[in-house]
């Protein structure tokens, strides 16, 4: 047996368009996109056989074939060829339904086990071909590095220079929103009227601290899931603790507050007045990152 412990961390949206659908039921997104130091932890272990089994202590209902685990272990050996029993033990710490990519970025952080037991190169198509076949957010967390992401998540470029350092407080709701829910709430505002049709906006090549990155944050779906979860509120909450903006991260519900640095992230979180049920994380960029 042959045991791999990865990390998988969460990502925050800095910007989100979301464009036309295409014929595949999927929308072209325009997203900046980087990774978090907000993380999940995972013990893989490949052995004899062909099993997949999934364990996340303490969140059973979290366990078995529908976690995206077990899904990205399926999609390595049917793109890939089986790379054996697989059994994955999941610390789970980014919030679900959260906007975050929790669920995406442990798909991914297994497929790079798997791709580090069979020596597969990370951009070997197969292992993207995998990758997006499991979830659009999947490709990006495959080298969980900031990108300019586009296509329905395929389609991966070089994200503008950013500081080296971003330090957001992160307020988890006590509630989750799936992303069906978001795309379907903005088609019907388009359809009404209420909002324009999507399009993408151009970003300066370089942004060189955090007032200029508070400065582009952008999200499409947040005026969506706004109607029906108290986003505003939350954003207002965390402007009047200090932080330079406020955006709603990815689908929601999870909100990010951009601070100038990471003490200014801890004491604007706290200075939060919290809501019932509220969970706050303070995280950072990740420059570079490996298991």
């Amino acid at each position: 047996m042959h045991v791999y412990d990865a990390v998988a961390p969460a990502k925050v949206n800095l910007t989100l368009h979301v464009l036309s659908k295409r014929p595949d039921g999927y929308h072209d997104l325009a997203s900046l996109m980087v990774p978090i130091s907000l993380a999940d932890r995972l013990r893989i272990e490949v052995g004899e056989g062909s099993a997949v089994r999934v364990e996340v202590p303490g969140r059973p209902e979290l366990e078995g074939d529908s976690n995206l685990c077990a899904a990205a272990a399926r999609a390595f050996a049917r793109e890939l060829g089986s790379a054996g029993s697989v059994r994955v033990v999941l610390d789970k710490r980014v919030p679900i339904a959260a906007g975050l990519g929790g669920g995406s970025s442990d798909a991914a952080a297994v497929l790079r086990a798997l791709a580090r037991h069979r020596g597969v190169a990370l951009d070997d198509p197969r292992l993207h071909a995998a990758a997006l076949s499991v979830g659009s957010d999947v490709p990006f967390f495959l080298r969980c590095e900031a990108a300019l992401v586009g296509g329905r998540g395929e389609l991966l470029l070089p994200a503008p220079g950013l500081p080296e350092l971003l330090a957001f407080v992160i307020v988890q709701a006590p509630y989750g929103v799936s992303a069906r829910e978001a795309y379907e709430g903005l088609a019907a505002m388009r359809a009404s009227g209420e909002l324009p049709p999507g399009h993408d906006e151009p970003l300066p090549a370089a942004l060189g601290s955090a007032e200029e990155v508070a400065g582009i944050l952008t999200n499409d779906l947040e005026a969506a899931v706004s109607r029906t979860r108290p986003i505003g509120d939350c954003k207002t909450r965390l402007l009047e603790a200090g932080v330079l903006a406020a955006l709603m991260s990815g689908s929601g519900p999870s909100v990010l507050g951009v601070a100038r640095d990471a003490a200014h992230a801890e004491a604007c979180a706290r200075s939060l007045r919290r809501a019932p049920g509220e969970e706050v994380h303070v995280a950072r960029t990740l420059k570079a990152f490996s298991d």
